[in-house]
Parts: structure tokens; C-alpha cells; sequence
């Protein structure tokens, strides 16, 4: 399971508000560099700056702010969970992607909750079985 690193990268602090408390998240470089694109193609295909309500990663097909439709969302999954599985990600870890909906990784795994980070590792330990249990060669 992801373990937390020795030594840490810097990174920027991000908050949001959730039902009125401050939630600050960490990112690396690598991901306010993909904010940064994600604004800068909202501004050229909006013409404006994203607001506080607007999706950041947006349906680039309507002509207002809109979220990815859920048909648009599964067939971004489905390509993630592909190139992950291509890449050489070790295949439990693709199963648990798939089963949770989530990619847990060494720097994101300390916001997780409980139930989350079992429901993670249940999906883990389920592919294992089956594995040994000859379900899935």
C-alpha cells in the first residue's frame, strides 16, 4: 500500500471551502501546471477567466461552462484505466482503480478517509484472490 514519503517534494497550498470549513490540499508542480493549462483553454474557449462556480475541466463542446457529461466521464475512465493497465501499472492496482473510482497513490493516500482507503484495499485484496483462485489469469 502507498506509504508516505520520507522526503517531500514542495508544493503549493490549495483550499476550498466545504460546508463553510477550509480544506487545503497540496499539489505539486506537475498539477498547478495542469491547472494552469486547464484555465488557460477555459479563457480561449470561453473568453473570460473561470469563475468560483465554473468547471474547470469543462465540456469543450457547449458553448457555456458545463461538467463533462457522465458519457464523456466513463470514456475518459475507460482511457485512463487502459493506458494505466498499457503502462505497465501493476494490474491490482487498475482492478481497485476500476472498482473505487479512485487512483490512490503514495502522495494523495493521507486524504483518504478510513472507509475509503479499505474500500481501496478490499479492491486490491479481492483481485488477489481471484487471481489465486484462477478467476482472472
Amino acid at each position: 500500500m502507498a506509504k508516505k514519503r520520507g522526503q517531500e517534494r514542495s508544493r503549493r497550498m490549495r483550499s476550498r471551502r466545504v460546508g463553510g470549513d477550509a480544506v487545503v490540499i497540496p499539489i505539486d508542480h506537475e498539477a498547478s501546471a495542469a491547472i494552469s493549462h486547464q484555465k488557460l483553454l477555459f479563457r480561449e474557449h470561453f473568453g473570460r477567466e473561470p469563475g468560483p462556480e465554473d468547471p474547470l475541466f469543462f465540456d469543450p463542446a457547449s458553448a457555456t461552462p458545463q461538467f463533462l457529461s457522465g458519457e464523456s466521464q466513463e470514456k475518459v475512465w475507460k482511457v485512463l484505466l487502459q493506458a494505466a493497465g498499457d503502462c505497465g501499472i501493476d494490474p491490482a492496482i487498475v482492478y481497485a482503480m476500476n472498482k473505487t473510482g479512485r487512483i490512490v497513490t503514495d502522495d494523495n493516500v493521507q486524504f483518504l478517509t478510513d472507509v475509503e482507503l479499505q474500500e481501496w484495499n478490499d479492491a486490491v485484496d479481492e483481485y488477489n484472490q481471484k487471481i489465486e483462485s484462477g478467476e482472472i489469469q
